[in-house]
């Protein structure tokens, strides 16, 4: 299935705003372990990293608000795409453009393209009020999901300008979705039994992935990246209690990550020299963020 898609352009203006304080570490320097919080946040979520060490993701306050994110030199800077009622940022590529979703009064969920000071929307075709962009790669070729008008979640990739609907064979739903800068594709999808894998799709071959001792692989609405290398980070569950661990997969070799004193972990980004983000969940029940340097998820 393809066909154009539906695009919106306008000018983010004060969208984007620094937040008074700065981060607490230099990012990517002294390769240790670190929580990542902006100011004001009671739930920190990082999503995405570039080559270069920008992090993008979401926080909410104490209003309830969800707001994107960028963390630059460590400066924190707000995302928020104009009449919102709430942005996510999910990933970030070499050039600086950021991807999302955000919300509006009507309650439709749509996705954009953050480029250059200028947020343009993506509607995906058939949608029924909810499309979110989950990844760019360094080409502009973007991926992500929308929710159909048969009810169901579909992955969708929009390549020079061709609109493409993606959906596993033995799936019901598209739960996630990545591309790297080899047009590899990685996601999540729910098999008919309710059960969630991951898969890589490269050349049109679908294959499914699912790290050693899992009974689900990614969550609902869950985010999942690949590198060049073509190393996938995601989330997976184990049995009996159904805990949540980080998983990276090099190419079939398998590391679990969790994060030192953590009841959860989800891994969530991955740039091509490896370092990661994602979010941990402390004993108290709270969401943090978290960057993980090259090497500090070895072992853990």
């Amino acid at each position: 299935m393809s066909r154009p898609s539906r695009f919106q352009t306008v000018a983010l203006a004060a969208a984007l705003g620094a937040l008074a304080a700065r981060a607490a570490f230099g990012q990517n320097v002294g390769k240790t372990l670190a929580t990542l919080d902006p100011p004001g946040s009671i739930d920190t979520r990082p999503f995405g990293i570039s080559p270069t060490g920008d992090i993008v993701g979401l926080y909410i306050t104490n209003d309830g608000r969800t707001h994107g994110f960028l963390l630059s030199g460590n400066v924190y800077s707000t995302i928020d795409v104009p009449d919102s009622t709430r942005t996510n940022a999910i990933a970030v590529n070499v050039l600086g453009d950021i991807v999302g979703r955000y919300d509006t009064k009507d309650g439709k969920a749509h996705g954009y393209v953050l480029s250059d000071g200028v947020v343009t929307t993506i509607d995906a075709p058939g949608s029924s009020g909810f499309t979110v962009v989950t990844d760019i790669n360094p080409a502009r070729h973007v991926v992500g999901r929308y929710r159909g008008t048969d009810g169901r979640f579909h992955g969708f990739s929009l390549i020079d300008g061709t609109f493409t609907t993606i959906d596993h064979p033995d799936g019901i739903g598209i739960q996630a979705m990545a591309i790297n800068p080899e047009d590899v594709i990685a996601g999540y999808y729910v098999d008919h039994a309710s059960q969630f894998h991951a898969f890589l799709l490269d050349q049109d071959v679908f294959t499914t992935i699912d790290p050693p001792g899992s009974v689900g692989t990614g969550t609902a609405a869950g985010v999942v990246k690949i590198n060049p290398a073509g190393t996938l980070v995601g989330c997976y569950k184990t049995a009996p209690d159904g805990s949540q661990h980080g998983f990276i997969d090099r190419n079939g070799a398998f590391t679990s990550f969790d994060f030192p004193n953590a009841i959860s972990t989800m891994n969530f980004g991955i740039n091509p020299q490896g370092d990661i983000v994602g979010l941990y969940v402390d004993r108290e029940g709270r969401n943090h963020g978290f960057l993980a340097p090259k090497g500090t998820e070895e072992g853990k």
